[in-house]
């Protein structure tokens, strides 16, 4: 059994590090700067923060592009300057003309715009937010005019040197295009100092990084939302095998009953309920003290991370606003569990070995119960490994309407306030939580039949 553990766990390894792939890949398309510095106003503290947090480093541990970009392309700091020379290169090919025609409309000009304002310092700063070179014609005719406007004449020959300076640059760029360089692959490998290699590292060991809104370790965001939530599944999903295993063998032992149809009807019709529109059903018949009853208050739980007390304390303090949340889980995940092991016992009930245990003379239930139970577990094992995962998502809508302060709850906060660091770290903490659920399927396919563990063999 252990052989078995460790090589399921070995196979799930490989799942894992593609999710960490593809989340970490989506964490670098943002278009948020996760350094919280400004540049224009403090270019030492932008470049200290930028360098703590890994940007000054590859993305991963190679790349594959063209000869137009230098391997040092990382380097280049803040971001939106990094992406503009590279939209540039894309568009021309010859990096060295690019670069050389940024640092005459940045670096070299400057100390000069300090001494301008209005549709002039517009004018010149709009050259280094251009997206198309093919563009740049139009801003410099424009630029021309507003520097011929200059009152001042010694500002303004000095204005039109820059401008000089740049139209000539412009036409180097323009002669030097070299747009053959971006069919020409080319292949850097940069070893284990990437940013990748240390996102992982730290996920692993437990640091996976810090909010860009809060500031605080997303350890200490994530880690209390995600014990609140997977408290919540884990009694919606015990409470719903509780519930639906012995209904669906009581379900299959009265096949065809009344009570087997009626169970059925009310099953189907809970399973085809959105669980968002069963949970506002419940809050309007159990919460809501002018339309229903008015028996339960079960919205706006306290935060486990802002009360100050320890979990136990603080479960116990607000456990009647589990009841709505952990109500409609189990009810959605019970219908379709229930039915599906009604299904198990039937199909398991025509077999021979069914036949032998009654022609012993065996009462109905220990057929049922001993003899096709376990063997109609099957279904329901492999209906756990999806709806652990299913269940989980379910609980982000449930946490929302209910305002619950779970991983659901602040997955859309940190959506709305774009702080990409949560929202990516928590997706890559579900992944291995779905990941743990589908392990956990197949040891208890193993109890389930010992055939399972031994089939390699």
């Amino acid at each position: 059994m252990l052989l078995y553990l460790l090589r399921r766990l070995l196979f799930a390894l490989p799942t894992l590090l593609l999710i960490s792939l593809l989340t970490f890949a989506m964490s670098r398309f943002t278009s948020v700067d996760p350094v919280k510095a400004d540049y224009r106003e403090s270019p030492t503290a932008y470049i200290a923060e930028a360098q703590k947090l890994g940007l000054d480093q590859p993305a991963f541990y190679f790349t594959l592009t063209s000869v137009a970009f230098p391997d040092t392309l990382y380097r280049i700091l803040p971001l939106d300057k990094r992406n503009n020379l590279e939209n540039w290169a894309r568009q021309n090919g010859n990096w060295t003309a690019v670069r050389r025609f940024w640092e005459t409309i940045t670096t070299e000009l400057d100390p000069d715009l300090e001494q301008v304002s209005g549709p002039v310092l517009i004018t010149f700063k709009n050259l280094r937010h251009i997206g198309r070179l093919e563009q740049l014609p139009g801003v410099l005719q424009r630029l021309q005019t507003h520097v011929d406007t200059l009152q001042n004449k010694t500002l303004r020959a000095k204005m039109q040197q820059q401008f000089l300076k740049i139209s000539a640059q412009y036409d180097a760029l323009q002669r030097q295009r070299q747009p053959w360089k971006l069919a020409v692959p080319v292949f850097y490998w940069y070893g284990l100092n990437n940013q990748y290699h240390r996102w992982l590292s730290n996920f692993i060991s437990g640091d996976p990084g810090h909010s860009l809104v809060t500031g605080n370790p997303l350890l200490t965001e994530v880690r209390p939302r995600l014990v609140i939530t997977l408290v919540l599944n884990g009694i919606a999903m015990l409470l719903a095998y509780l519930i639906a295993v012995p209904l669906g063998v009581f379900m299959a032992q009265y096949h065809q009953g009344p009570f087997d149809r009626w169970t059925r009807g009310i099953l189907l019709l809970l399973y085809a309920m959105p669980v968002i529109w069963l949970g506002s059903l419940l809050i309007l018949l159990l919460s809501r003290p002018d339309i229903g009853f008015g028996l339960i208050n079960g919205m706006n739980a306290e935060s486990w991370l802002l009360s100050g007390k320890s979990f136990g304390h603080w479960f116990c303090d607000n456990a009647v606003k589990f009841v709505l949340p952990v109500l409609t889980l189990t009810l959605h995940t019970l219908a379709i569990l229930a039915i599906q092991m009604r299904g198990g016992i039937l199909e398991v009930a025509k077999q021979d070995f069914i036949r032998t245990a009654r022609a012993k003379g065996l009462t109905e239930n220990q057929v049922y119960w001993k003899h096709a139970f376990r063997n109609a577990l099957f279904p329901i094992i492999t209906l756990f490994a999806h709806s652990f995962p299913a269940i989980f998502s379910g609980s982000l809508v449930i946490e929302y309407l209910f305002d619950f302060p779970g991983m659901g709850f602040k997955m859309q906060q940190a959506f709305t306030t774009n702080d990409y660091a949560v929202l990516f770290a928590m997706v890559q903490f579900v992944a291995c939580v779905t990941i743990l659920g589908s392990v956990l399927a197949d040891i208890l396919y193993a109890w389930a039949d010992p055939r399972v563990r031994f089939a390699k063999r």
